[in-house]
């Protein structure tokens, strides 16, 4: 504490993480209205939200009182938004979900940040698989608890359950995983789900306490070539989902999403009413429009089709060069081999020489990787891949 500020939030703050400073430099650019450049810092999703969204919203604005659509709403969201999120996980899943247990967030941060908080002690540990999302540290760091990173395998991004094992100790409360993976599009395996399954069972039973799954789910409907990504909370009873449609439906500005704590989970009614007691100090309530709008469009697919044509248009394109990618099964990210082992000088020679704005995968707690979100228009695409050749050129290729 100097001067009356906190100094980690002075540093979540001042810091910020990679892909926003790479973001906010392009959406600067785009201010000034410089053009020739590309961005792939952000999952901000380029493909327009399907148009039942937009009719959705202008159905709520007439149908509904102005109070009850721009009005406060429930901590835990309307009843039958939460009733229509769980029919949709009873369909799709057989979760035997009920909407008492659902609660809707202000995106997957809002859920992942009040489930943290419910959850976990100041000094508990939470186990994350690398490389991660690097909002995780900052979401587990803000509640006093330590962020332990674990490897993942190497090449296929694959869950190591010895590395997992060997991380847990008294202190551990929760292991968060993210299946279709960001960065790495890699879909968990439903052996290596069930053997972690396994794991925390037994390693709760030796402990004597539970150890909480949180499954990151935003990505769920986002898996190609006819894939499936497991259903998490089937593999373990202490799961504890957060979804958002930021990326499925493209509404990623709107911040909609959900916590579900199904009732085989240990006190399953005081996690709730515990994940509500957080929402009310971190202000991650759901809005009230979007809770009306997903009532009507939570059945809605995502549009797998047009990701899965921009991933092998990058793809193809990067490979062809030379450049060494990771082949995604999932999500909207490709993770791509720097060009020299220093990975945050390669994302600054790439800006500055070819207007390419990428990010490094220190963010991620990873080496020697860069992280690019193809979730763009197809021109951009098409248009960057001379200047990544260029790019590629001026290395003399892998000198690595």
């Amino acid at each position: 504490m100097a001067d009356g500020v906190d100094s980690r939030m002075y540093d979540y703050g001042a810091g910020k993480s990679a892909i926003r400073t790479v973001y906010e430099q392009t959406t600067e650019l785009r201010q000034q209205g410089v053009t020739d450049f590309w961005d792939y810092s952000i999952g901000n999703p380029y493909v327009s939200a399907p148009p039942e969204v937009n009719e959705a919203i202008r159905e709520v604005l007439e149908e509904y009182d102005p109070i009850d659509v721009h009005g406060y709403p429930p901590n835990n969201g309307w009843l039958t938004t939460r009733q229509a999120v769980a029919a949709n996980l009873n369909r799709r899943f057989n979760a035997h979900a009920r909407a008492s247990e659902i609660a809707m967030t202000g995106g997957c941060a809002g859920a992942i940040t009040s489930t943290i908080a419910a959850v976990t002690t100041a000094g508990e540990d939470v186990i994350v698989p690398v490389p991660y999302f690097a909002e995780y540290r900052m979401y587990i760091q803000a509640w006093n608890c330590r962020c332990v990173e674990v490897p993942t395998l190497p090449e296929t991004f694959q869950l190591d359950l010895d590395a997992i094992e060997r991380a847990i100790v008294p202190t551990t409360r929760m292991v968060i995983i993210n299946t279709p993976n960001n960065p790495t599009g890699a879909i968990y395996t439903e052996e290596s789900l069930k053997k972690l399954g396994e794991l925390l069972r037994r390693k709760s039973k030796e402990l004597g306490q539970t150890i909480y799954l949180l499954s990151d789910e935003p990505y769920r409907e986002v898996v190609y070539d006819g894939k499936q990504c497991p259903w998490v909370a089937q593999y373990y009873e202490n799961t504890i989902v957060c979804y958002s449609w930021s990326k499925s439906l493209s509404l990623a500005g709107e911040r909609v999403g959900y916590v579900w704590v199904p009732s085989t989970v240990r006190h399953a009614g005081r996690v709730y009413d515990a994940i509500l007691g957080a929402q009310r100090v971190v202000n991650s309530i759901c809005n009230s429009l979007f809770c009306r709008v997903i009532e009507r469009c939570v059945d809605l697919p995502a549009p797998v089709e047009e990701y899965a044509r921009k991933r092998a248009l990058l793809f193809d394109g990067l490979t062809k060069i030379g450049y060494e990618v990771v082949h995604p099964d999932g999500a909207f990210y490709l993770w791509v081999r720097a060009l020299e082992p220093d990975d945050d000088a390669f994302q600054e020679r790439a800006a500055n020489e070819e207007r390419l704005y990428v990010v490094g995968s220190d963010d991620f707690a990873a080496k020697g990787y860069f992280r690019l979100s193809y979730c763009v228009s197809d021109e951009c695409i098409r248009t960057s891949l001379p200047a990544f050749k260029r790019l590629y050129d001026s290395y003399g290729g892998y000198q690595w």
